[in-house]
């Protein structure tokens, strides 16, 4: 299952918590767009109110979503009122658009928020499904190293904006894999807290469960700028092909 709720509840300061205009997203748009023919397809599952999805569509690419939380969605369409992203709402995991695309992208650590490895796999399994021939799967997630190793609660204070921060304070259940993440916004007014659950996975995992869906590891770079990726790397972003007759 989706975090549905979580991202439900973030809505509203999703913006303040992830810009939709930074050099980082426009990367992110560059990195994609080089990996489609001029006027490909794009899928995002996850995608949101938009932030990759809607410059993406700029760029000439037919660009559609799947998302499971409603009130994000809304954002999305209050964003694209003309529907240059088509939209599909549904759990990523089980949805499919039955149409086939140049690249099938989840970003933003997103590929965690189903909270099993068996889920983890049946998302692959879906990208797999609605991949074109030629096309590319791109996943975009955090090393988990830094939350394995955390003892005990850890809080931490993230800027949204002049009236606002966000506390965050994480617990790790190592056994399971298991991060719970308690936002609670910080504004004035009442105090909203919201939890997140996400299940994090390994980059030498993710690549097995790549290989269950009939995908193969194309490359690996720690940045949407192509960065070498290493043993210090805190990110990836992974790029996989489908493997013939699989």
């Amino acid at each position: 299952m989706q975090s549905q709720l979580t991202y439900d509840a973030l809505a509203d300061v999703y913006d303040l918590m992830y810009p939709p205009r930074s050099p980082d997203i426009d990367a992110a748009v560059d990195f994609l767009a080089a990996l489609a023919p001029a006027t490909g397809r794009v899928l995002e599952l996850g995608v949101g109110n938009g932030r990759i999805a809607l410059p993406l569509s700029r760029r000439g690419l037919t660009v559609h979503g799947i998302d499971g939380s409603a009130h994000m969605l809304a954002r999305l369409r209050e964003r694209d009122p003309g529907g240059s992203v088509v939209v599909h709402e549904g759990d990523f995991t089980a949805t499919t658009t039955g149409e086939r695309y140049d690249v099938v992208l989840i970003a933003l650590n997103t590929f965690f928020a189903p909270t099993s490895s068996d889920a983890q796999v049946e998302c692959m399994r879906r990208m797999r499904e609605q991949l074109a021939p030629g096309g590319r799967v791109v996943v975009e997630a955090f090393d988990p190293l830094p939350f394995h190793r955390q003892e005990g609660e850890r809080t931490s204070t993230r800027y949204l904006s002049p009236q606002s921060v966000m506390v965050d304070s994480t617990h790790v259940m190592r056994d399971r894999q298991l991060l719970l993440v308690i936002h609670t916004v910080v504004d004035g007014s009442t105090p909203r807290p919201t939890q997140e659950v996400i299940r994090y996975a390994w980059p030498s995992e993710i690549d097995l469960m790549a290989r269950l869906a009939g995908l193969r590891l194309v490359d690996r770079f720690a940045g949407w700028r192509r960065e070498p990726y290493g043993p210090e790397s805190q990110r990836h972003v992974s790029v996989y092909e489908a493997v013939e007759g699989a």
